[in-house]
């Protein structure tokens, strides 16, 4: 018996330990900084498909998705359920393909996380920073710390997908030397 609790502990300490060594994710500003950038993040949708319980599975029906009202940010609360998913205009059933850029204000460390209702993948600077894969109540995709080399634009990309019931589609972070707080409408552009 006491081989599997020194066996568990002795795991349990090198996943706490890998957990804590982990290096901030390097991100690489867009080049050239885009201009003329508008408020907001480009979207592009694809509706009604029951089949779409995975990323890969709504990874496959973007090639039938169609240009959306773009989004102000990703502050996208539960309202409950029958409230429209996002700009999609419908409740349900929805497949979410967001692109543009995100703007940090000075260099260093930043704590990010991000929430959604059902599945969801982010990408910044082409690099994976969180993901939820599941069908699940609205739930942190991830609590990635990245590290900027720069103040500036960023490429932002995000899969995201909702079946059924509520939804939602949230982000958080804390600049070097802040607060936790929602990521600002402000801080998201395209273009």
């Amino acid at each position: 018996m006491r081989s599997i609790v020194t066996t568990i502990l002795a795991g349990a300490l090198a996943i706490a330990g890998g957990i804590a060594m982990a290096q901030p994710i390097q991100l690489t500003p867009a080049n050239p900084q885009p201009s003329g950038v508008k408020k907001g993040l480009k979207v592009s949708y694809f509706t009604g498909e029951r089949q779409v319980r995975t990323l890969s599975q709504a990874r496959s029906k973007l090639k039938w998705a169609k240009p959306g009202k773009p989004l102000a940010g990703l502050n996208y609360p539960d309202k409950g359920d029958g409230a429209p998913v996002l700009t999609a205009g419908i409740p349900k059933l929805v497949v979410a393909d967001i692109n543009g850029y995100i703007k940090f204000d000075k260099p260093g460390i930043y704590k990010l996380e991000f929430f959604s209702n059902d599945g969801s993948q982010f990408w910044i600077s082409g690099k994976e920073v969180a993901k939820l894969n599941m069908i699940t109540a609205c739930a942190s995709a991830g609590r990635p710390e990245v590290s900027v080399p720069q103040a500036g634009w960023y490429d932002f990309k995000a899969l995201y997908w909702q079946k059924e019931g509520t939804a939602c589609l949230e982000s958080e972070w804390t600049p070097p030397g802040g607060k936790r707080a929602l990521i600002p409408n402000s801080a998201f552009g395209y273009k």
